[in-house]
């Protein structure tokens, strides 16, 4: 389990972005750290070298104007003195021998001149090596002077400086998490409230929009284009749902006018052979008007009216009602019909146009259901869902026709044989979405399970 949650953690956008930021931040902080490390460095060994360079400057321009017998005697008496405790002097003869200073020998891998080196050396009444920085000069008579300061500072400012890096780069970490989370946080809400406004426009609230201001930042401009994108939508959705509803108005009233002329003429043609040409004809008629009904039905439900109509109420014994309302007409198609194990399931949503989706789904699992067949009406609990959901024994509907099945006025070959106008599926899929669920079709093997599959955070199990 602990995997698992650390692999969908992995893959989390908010994890990724998290550990980018703070590898960006990590790398911008490097560079400038070992800036600062090789400036302060540099400022240190340059100091080294100003201070060498000045004795070395002096001691030579006393042989200049003294010569070499002048020069032994100051490095004699800056030995003495003790100007020369932190640094090291040595005048040798063209043979290498030592003329006066505080090292017993000339080192044999020091090149001369030299304006700058740093080794390792032993000066007289020292034990140990220390680190100097040196600089050696020749003179025309062929003796050599080298002059050198104790460097060893320089090696623990190194020291110090390496550790402020590390130090450095770990306190980085926790400054970049903390500003990556701030900034994912801030992202985090604005994308929130687009998805929030998605998923309320998915559930049929057109007049929803997207908090945006009226500036030039990325979001507020997405923002922006999204608006005019869902008032478009809107406009459109509205103008086809007022060209569908007066349609359905203005076609339901000469319908039914023609439908009472045709019965009238049928009552007064009575024993005529025409009589049967008009019950046809009247109920074609009365096919027509079933279509503007469930047209206005499902425009009404996709426009959001029945919202005010929410109240909890129990599922389960809605579709116990259900079943007993349909025990005859299963009857009589030689269908049986049963609840299985109707849960006592309280739910909050609009309890008539539930109950007319489900009645839908009976109604199609008698009318295509195979004779001596069962149906089988079942509300239960399925993880984040609610399932209210209808079983049949019939031919079923095919995987790749299912989309086909669901969409108005949508019949399969099979159906357009029988009494139908092709909504009652898309009526039940108007009402889950109103309640901000869906529509599934599965295979019942054999057979068709249609189920309304309702977010569960709306119902109370009692």
């Amino acid at each position: 389990m602990s995997r698992r949650r650390g692999s969908r953690l992995a893959q989390s956008t908010t994890a990724r972005f998290v550990l980018l930021y703070l590898a960006l931040s990590l790398l911008g902080a490097l560079p400038v750290l070992l800036f600062v490390y090789q400036q302060t460095d540099r400022v240190v060994t340059r100091s080294y070298q100003v201070t060498v360079k000045d004795r070395e400057a002096i001691l030579a321009e006393i042989a200049r104007s003294g010569g070499i017998p002048a020069l032994a005697r100051s490095v004699r008496e800056r030995i003495a003195s003790g100007a020369a405790a932190h640094g090291v002097l040595l005048l040798v003869d063209p043979a290498g021998r030592r003329m006066a200073g505080n090292m017993a020998a000339w080192p044999p891998t020091l090149r001369v001149p030299t304006d700058w080196a740093q080794m390792r050396l032993y000066r007289d009444g020292h034990g140990e090596p220390e680190l100097f920085g040196l600089s050696t000069t020749h003179f025309p008579s062929g003796h050599r002077l080298l002059v050198g300061t104790i460097v060893d500072d320089r090696a623990r400012l190194r020291d110090a400086l390496a550790i402020a890096l590390v130090g450095g780069l770990v306190l980085a970490i926790p400054i970049g998490l903390a500003g990556s989370l701030v900034l994912v946080g801030f992202v985090n809400r604005r994308v929130r409230a687009i998805d929030d406004v998605a998923a309320r426009i998915a559930a049929g609230d057109l007049s929803r929009r997207v908090e945006a201001r009226d500036t030039n930042e990325p979001f507020d401009r997405l923002g922006g284009s999204l608006n005019a994108m869902l008032a478009r939508i809107e406009a459109l959705v509205e103008e086809l749902r007022l060209v569908t509803d007066a349609l359905a108005h203005d076609l339901r009233s000469p319908l039914m006018r023609i439908r009472a002329s045709l019965d009238k003429a049928a009552e007064e043609l009575a024993g005529h052979p025409g009589q049967p040409a008009m019950k046809a004809i009247a109920h074609e008629i009365e096919g027509m008007l079933r279509m503007t009904a469930g047209t206005l039905e499902i425009s009404r439900t996709e426009a959001g009216i029945g919202r005010e109509n929410f109240a909890a109420f129990d599922l389960g014994a809605l579709i116990s009602d259900l079943c007993e309302m349909y025990q005859p007409l299963a009857e009589e198609q030689g269908l049986s019909i049963a609840v299985e194990k109707p849960p006592a399931l309280r739910y909050f949503g609009n309890r008539e146009l539930i109950g007319q989706a489900v009645s839908n789904l009976v109604d199609n699992a008698i009318k295509y259901g195979a004779s001596g067949g069962a149906v089988r009406i079942g509300a239960e609990e399925e993880g984040p869902k609610v399932h209210l959901w209808v079983a049949d024994c019939g031919a079923g509907i095919p995987p790749d026709r299912r989309g086909e099945a669901m969409r108005k006025y949508g019949r399969l070959d099979d159906a357009r044989t029988s009494d139908g106008s092709g909504l009652g599926l898309a009526l039940v899929g108007a009402v889950a979405r109103l309640h901000g669920g869906d529509l599934l079709l599965e295979d019942n093997a054999p057979g068709l399970r249609a189920v309304i599959a309702l977010p569960r955070g709306q119902s109370v199990t009692t």
